[in-house]
């Protein structure tokens, strides 16, 4: 053999024992833990979720006859009494059937005075024995018949004035129109169905807030708890409300079962509004005020800064206040601000369309903070806790099997195998046995280091909040040193992503 090829194998024999004496002799990669401590402090459970705000009571006002709406005597925001006319609806089909109905019963009494005059004449007649008793019989009947048709006729003109009466629409309660959903010249049909013609809010002082909450979380949700929300209109402003009522009725949508809890919450004033202690949104407001010296006082660089003189604020001062109704809410009575529309001829204007909007009449200014309509970005306080251990979520989640070697033994589970128990848990994981459909929990573990190595410690988890979690069981003291996750990907047994967690929540 050539000396050449000698020097080639002795080369080539060279480099594999040194490669094969750096892979034997190099350091092994170390996985680089991530560790966090069990510490003390207060844990507050949450659910979120987005509803509505709506009044305490709203009525919607319908009409139970049909026909064509001949005049509209409120518009929007007008504030409204109990029993006071807000629309009517044509009355001359019920007129001509109310006329119809006492021609009938006029007819009708006269008969039946005929029917009893001549039964008392025949009865007179069979007393002497100049009548037959078959004959006065005869009389009898026509005279109950005669009475039968006067009540039949007294009934149906009392049909016909309740008809008509229907025809004129009144408000049920006091409150506020909030909605209306007719113009004069529109017909209802009330045949299968009572259309609304209003939307009447008794009270805007308090409203409530309605929220769907999903069956996952509803038994956490109990009466009296206390709840925050907002509203997109006021982002910085956090409102109090309290969970007023739990409703027990399902509400499916697409396989998801929610049910809705309501809260009743006070209704706060606007910053800058008279009930606020600033100043009001309408010169009407001021002008419930019993002293105009005072409202003038009151607005006096506003009213300057509009270029309107002080003589012309008190005489429209004067004006507003001569045109507000009796019983009208005020500020000075702690009602709701008032603003006065320009005054026309009410049965005029309510009988055209669109003349609802000019009719004279108190009107709420809206100077309260929330309205109908809003959408509330709500949080319910469901559970408390204080002073107690906690954990962050990711402990839980974090299984360090992925990460490592793992020492096969003939005994005991490999570290990160599951380990079961029966006692179940809100939330943890489940396995469906195979005897009798039995379902089995997995543990809650949180990881240790011991000798460098990871050890799992059994805990009970409690409450969270989303980043820690209540936890509790044998061994733990605050400060203790738990895994949370890896610094680094390179493992021994291979790579893995950084965070895996074997399947553990």
């Amino acid at each position: 053999m050539k000396r050449n090829t000698w020097i080639g194998l002795g080369i080539g024999v060279a480099v594999v024992a040194g490669g094969a004496a750096y892979v034997l002799t190099r350091p092994k990669d170390e996985v680089k833990w991530r560790l966090a401590k069990l510490d003390k402090g207060n844990i507050t459970q949450r659910i979120n979720a987005t509803g509505s705000v709506s009044p305490v009571v709203q009525v919607a006002v319908g009409t139970q006859v049909s026909g064509v709406i001949s005049a509209l005597y409120v518009d929007y925001n007008s504030i409204v009494k109990k029993g006071q006319l807000i629309a009517q609806i044509d009355p001359t089909v019920s007129d001509t059937q109310l006329q119809d109905a006492q021609a009938s019963l006029l007819r009708a009494q006269a008969a039946y005075d005929f029917a009893k005059a001549d039964y008392d004449r025949s009865k007179r007649l069979a007393e002497d024995k100049l009548l037959a008793a078959q004959d006065l019989d005869t009389k009898e009947t026509a005279l109950k018949n005669a009475k039968g048709n006067l009540e039949s006729a007294k009934a149906t003109v009392d049909r016909a004035k309740a008809n008509r009466g229907y025809c004129d629409i009144t408000a049920p309660v006091d409150g506020v129109v909030i909605s209306r959903l007719a113009d004069v010249g529109q017909t209802v049909a009330a045949s299968f169905s009572t259309p609304n013609l209003f939307q009447i809010a008794q009270d805007l002082s308090a409203m409530k807030v309605q929220v769907s909450i999903g069956e996952s979380d509803i038994d956490e949700v109990q009466v009296g708890q206390r709840a925050m929300f907002t509203v997109d209109s006021l982002p910085d402003k956090q409102f109090a409300a309290t969970v007023s009522l739990v409703r027990q009725e399902p509400i499916t949508t697409q396989n998801v079962v929610n049910y809705v809890v309501e809260m009743i919450v006070p209704n706060e004033p606007l910053a800058g509004s008279a009930d606020g202690g600033g100043m009001p949104r309408a010169i009407g407001a001021d002008a419930a005020a019993p002293d105009p010296e005072k409202a003038w006082e009151r607005m006096k660089d506003r009213m300057a800064a509009q270029g309107v003189t002080k003589e012309q604020f008190l005489k429209r001062f004067k004006e507003r206040q001569a045109g507000q109704p009796k019983g009208a809410p005020s500020l000075a009575k702690g009602g709701p601000a008032v603003l006065h529309a320009p005054a026309g001829d009410p049965k005029a204007l309510a009988r055209i369309p669109g003349g609802a909007s000019q009719l004279g009449g108190p009107k709420f200014t809206g100077t309260l903070a929330l309205r109908s309509g809003m959408t509330a970005n709500v949080t319910i306080i469901t559970n408390q806790r204080k002073d107690v251990l906690r954990v962050p979520n990711s402990a839980l989640r974090f299984n360090p099997a992925a990460f490592i070697k793992e020492d096969k033994k003939a005994d005991g589970p490999r570290l990160g195998q599951p380990m079961m128990m029966g006692g179940p848990r809100p939330g943890a994981q489940s396995t469906t046995g195979s005897k009798g459909g039995v379902v089995a929990r997995r543990e809650d573990r949180i990881w240790v280091l011991e000798n460098g190595k990871p050890k799992a410690l059994v805990v009970k988890a409690g409450i969270t909040d989303g980043q820690f979690t209540e936890i509790s069981g044998e061994g733990l003291v605050e400060g203790l040193q738990v895994l949370t996750g890896v610094e680094n990907t390179k493992q021994a047994n291979g790579a893995a992503p950084l965070g895996a967690t074997g399947g553990r929540r």
